[in-house]
């Protein structure tokens, strides 16, 4: 692929807790091009977020700590920088949007302000209308931390190299500069009608607990776009909607990445959603990246036997009778990963060198697209898995 939004190279994540080291994240690499959505899928505590929240470095550091490799965003290398300059990047370069939208909305204001915030936060960062102090154009800057000594002094306060005090209080929203409140309210309303809200001037006085699952959520994906980001997160955005209003969710983030020029990272355990929305696939399972390619070619043939597995064991409109099929055994715990390849306990095709030596790399193979990688000994084989 070429000209990645965002490379992932040998990342490797470990939480530190009471119980001993855990590694969830091992040697990961991928890449997200400008313009694709990327699906990463996986059981449940194979390391699907804790990839998509260290991206932006959202992960609490310690207990989580990096141990190797390089993000690199836009030519930026986000593992050397410093906590205090991620929010120069987030919002604007990186965003994200959680599983559950209440736990994101905050329940003490209304869906205008907390809209206009990120309208306005974004004005701010790009130096044009709205800034509360007219920012200098270029890129951001953070190389003077703000003085945490002058309390509320900074707050809202343009710093050096046109970055902006994270702490913009709300009053602050409709002090414009270059601008004025009925811009601001306008550029809010065609946000909401962006992600098909029919009546945005009502919604606008509404609070989050008003409204239904499925507004919540579009409400949350019009705050993420309306800051323009270049990548877009979504960690499991759907999985606690209902059908019908999942399916208006995916329908709506597929047209928006034409219309916003934006690229997805999209985390999901189910394959449904993910053959909805991605254009090439990551597999993982037990912290690692097993397979990875064009999500027409994975399944159609998977190169790796857990992905077989992991699809031979999904509901499909095919099968009407009988029971599903499951992957025998159980995930391997990752303070004590198993020797070789983490899937041999469960794999139908092991072998002593999957037991014994580490599990390959993502390697290209033999017959399938350049794009399509698996990290198996025997991938060739995997078609023959019965």
């Amino acid at each position: 692929m070429s000209d990645p939004v965002v490379a992932i190279e040998g990342l490797t994540i470990d939480y530190i807790v009471g119980a001993g080291r855990f590694r969830a994240v091992s040697d990961v690499s991928l890449e997200v091009e400008r313009g694709h959505v990327v699906g990463i899928v996986g059981e449940t505590g194979c390391g699907k977020s804790t990839l998509a929240q260290a991206i932006p470095r959202l992960l609490p550091e310690p207990p989580a700590t990096i141990g190797g490799g390089r993000i690199l965003f836009e030519g930026i290398d986000l593992v050397k920088v410093p906590l205090w300059k991620m929010p120069g990047i987030r919002g604007t370069g990186i965003n994200m949007i959680f599983q559950e939208p209440l736990n994101s909305l905050n329940p003490a204001f209304r869906i205008y302000d907390q809209v206009a915030e990120a309208v306005h936060i974004r004005n701010v960062r790009e130096g044009g209308k709205g800034a509360v102090v007219r920012a200098e154009p270029g890129p951001f800057d953070y190389s003077k931390r703000p003085n945490p000594s002058a309390g509320d002094a900074w707050r809202g306060k343009v710093v050096p190299g046109g970055a902006v005090a994270e702490e913009i209080h709300r009053k602050q929203v409709d002090r414009q500069v270059g601008g004025s409140a009925e811009d601001l309210k306008k550029e809010v309303l065609d946000y909401l009608r962006l992600v098909r809200i029919n009546d945005p001037e009502t919604i606008l006085n509404l609070y989050p607990h008003e409204l239904s699952g499925g507004m919540r959520q579009r409400i949350m994906i019009a705050m993420a776009l309306s800051e323009k980001p270049s990548l877009l997160i979504a960690d499991e955005p759907t999985s606690a909607l209902d059908v019908t209003i999942q399916a208006q969710v995916l329908t709506l983030m597929k047209e928006l990445i034409e219309e916003v020029n934006t690229s997805i990272l999209f985390i999901s355990h189910d394959l449904g959603v993910i053959a909805e929305t991605a254009d090439e696939l990551g597999v993982m399972y037990a912290g690692k990246l097993v397979e990875f390619g064009p999500i027409a070619e994975i399944f159609q043939s998977p190169r790796h036997p857990y992905t077989k597995a992991l699809l031979r064991a999904a509901p499909t409109r095919y099968k009407t009778d009988g029971p599903l099929l499951s992957i025998a055994g159980n995930v391997p715990n990752l303070s004590r990963p198993p020797p070789g390849c983490r899937f041999h306990p469960r794999c139908p095709i092991a072998r002593p060198v999957c037991r014994e030596e580490p599990g390959p790399p993502l390697a290209a193979i033999p017959g399938s697209s350049e794009n399509h990688r698996s990290a198996c000994h025997f991938a060739t084989e995997v078609p023959q898995i019965p």
